[in-house]
């Protein structure tokens, strides 16, 4: 079975906003080097790093084997990343598997919204 994964990395620096976009069936390492992408990015605002809003819009992703998911949260939880982490965090989830398995993330960060809809997040994440 061929191995699909794809995202996009979007950068709106008006409104400090990176918009991460995931699709497929994403291995811990996908979601590696994934997060090291979006770390580069962050790194980019400089003294607003930190500062900025992030949306991850997971909705092109069904099923999130068990060992990403821990992956995703292992990252959060990492004491070298809290630096780095957005000021707002939204998520787009359209399953049922995937938002049980983000409320685990937000026992590590527990600001973190989930959203249906994406219009919905950017519209909690652009607003002060």
């Amino acid at each position: 079975m061929p191995h699909s994964v794809g995202h996009e990395v979007r950068v709106d620096r008006a409104n400090l906003l990176i918009d991460v976009t995931l699709r497929g069936s994403l291995s811990p390492e996908d979601l590696g080097w994934i997060g090291e992408e979006v770390r580069a990015v962050i790194r980019t605002f400089g003294p607003d790093a930190g500062k900025h809003r992030t949306l991850y819009d997971v909705s092109g992703i069904t099923v999130l084997p068990q060992a990403s998911a821990q992956a995703v949260i292992d990252s959060f939880a990492h004491p070298s990343v809290r630096p780095l982490w957005a000021r707002k965090l939204a998520y787009v989830v359209t399953t049922t598997l995937i938002r049980r398995q983000l409320r685990r993330l937000a026992e590590v960060r527990p600001d973190l919204r989930i959203f249906e809809d994406r219009d919905a997040a950017l519209a909690w994440l652009l607003e002060d």
